[in-house]
């Protein structure tokens, strides 16, 4: 009885033993970030460190500005030739953070912070920059967004972190 009990010990140890190797030998052939986090997009400072887990792995990251009018200026940031993310800058009417949202995104944002000025989800944010006077643009607001829906990361503490530092970035560019 006793050699029966400890068979099965053995039987079951090395079962547990092959399961371990087999889920550590699959988590080898992950794929990796191989390139570097930039702490700029298109000369706009960005929190690196933030960033970095919204965008997915691979070889090599380049950043690509647009005009696409001219009120607005975006930052394609592109990995291994696939679009990860995009920042934007755009001067608008005085409209609400969520009404500058839907016009960018089919996805309403889960989060909106209590002064009006910022509303976020899981991967995706947008900014409003008040009393921001550019001769460019008299009268209008200055607004901000950062999209990241390509990794499958979802964090919406670090997506609001993100587009607060990286809206007050914006400002101190643009604003005079």
């Amino acid at each position: 009885m006793r050699f029966l009990n400890s068979a099965r010990l053995l039987t079951s140890a090395a079962g547990a033993i092959a399961l371990m190797a087999t889920l550590s030998s699959c988590g080898g052939n992950q794929e990796k970030r191989e390139y570097s986090v930039p702490d700029t997009v298109c000369g706009t400072s960005i929190d690196s460190q933030t960033l970095t887990p919204f965008l997915p792995p691979g070889k090599k990251l380049t950043t690509e500005a647009k005009k696409f009018s001219p009120n607005v200026e975006k930052c394609r940031v592109v990995v291994d030739g696939k679009l990860a993310a995009i920042t934007s800058q755009e001067w608008w009417n005085r409209i609400s953070i969520l009404e500058f949202a839907g016009g960018l995104t089919l996805e309403n944002p889960d989060h909106q912070t209590d002064d009006g000025k910022y509303a976020y989800s899981g991967n995706q944010a947008f900014g409003r920059i008040d009393g921001c006077h550019n001769r460019d643009y008299p009268g209008k607001t200055l607004y901000t967004a950062i999209q990241a829906n390509k990794s499958g990361y979802k964090d919406a503490s670090a997506m609001k972190r993100l587009i607060v530092n990286y809206t007050h970035a914006v400002a101190k560019q643009r604003c005079t």
